[in-house]
Order: structure tokens, then C-alpha cells, then sequence
């Protein structure tokens, strides 16, 4: 489906309205490559559309969070960073804890293995978010010439 009217069609479910500040937010993301915060998503957008506001980004990626057409992956740092998701293909995270480089991977083995062990407990899964915290390959070189 096509993700603006994907969007259009979960506004209106929650009665709101259409706005083009919510698709200037959807296209932006889309475009973007790597993983983005709620600010540099605002700095970007500013750039391109002056009369945007920053909470209007912050409300309308949290809606795009929740509809399932953006991801939030959780850095070292604690902070938030957003990519587009819209059909693509599920992956989970790597996050270099020094440089902060989030390596995207799949794995039908792990993918399995959650399943499963999901199912011997009796439990329903609707999402997940696999995330991994250690060092980079450059980052461990770097900690090991030091």
C-alpha cells in the first residue's frame, strides 16, 4: 500500500486532519538514509520547509511510530533515532557503544528462536525490536591497539 495513503487513512481513523506538514514528515524520512533523531529530522525539514515547527515533527514522528510506517531504535547514548520502515524488510541492530554506528543485520535463525520461545510461554508476539550493544570492529581495533 502506498504509504501516503496509509498515512491519510490512519489520520482520519483517528480523526485528524490531513496536513501537509505530516507528508512533508513522511517524504523526508523516506529519502533519508541511516537513522535520524527527532532534531535532526526538524533541522533537515527546516531546511526545506521554513514555516515548520518542531513539535509539529516531534507529534507527527511519534505517529508515524505508532501507524508502523517509521522505527525507533534506541542508541548507546540513550537517544531515539528514527528510519523509514514502511515495507521494508524486518532487521534488528547493532550499536557500536564508541562511534555510535547502528549495523542493521537479519537472522532467520534468531527470528526462529524468538518465535519459539515465545510460543512454549503462551505468548502472542505483534512486534519487536532486537537491539545489541558492544564495540564495532573498528571501535575493538582501536580499544586494542590502545
Amino acid at each position: 500500500m502506498d504509504p501516503l495513503l496509509l498515512l491519510r487513512q490512519s489520520i482520519k481513523t483517528r480523526g485528524l486532519r490531513e496536513t501537509s506538514q505530516r507528508e512533508w514528515v513522511l517524504r523526508f524520512l523516506a529519502q533519508a538514509k541511516g537513522h535520524l533523531s527527532q532534531e535532526e529530522i526538524f533541522e533537515g525539514l527546516r531546511s526545506q520547509q521554513a514555516g515548520i515547527g518542531r513539535a509539529t515533527v516531534f507529534r507527527t514522528v511519534k505517529l508515524l511510530e505508532e501507524i508502523g510506517l517509521v522505527s525507533r531504535v534506541t542508541f548507546a547514548d540513550g537517544q531515539h533515532r528514527y528510519e523509514y520502515a514502511h515495507e521494508r524488510q524486518h532487521h534488528d541492530h547493532m550499536i557500536c557503544m564508541e562511534c555510535g554506528e547502528a549495523l542493521e543485520f537479519s537472522s532467520p535463525a534468531i527470528e526462529r528462536l524468538q518465535n519459539r520461545v515465545a510460543r512454549a510461554r503462551g505468548f502472542s508476539v505483534r512486534w519487536h525490536r532486537h537491539e545489541m550493544f558492544g564495540l564495532c570492529s573498528r571501535c575493538a581495533r582501536k580499544k586494542a591497539a590502545a
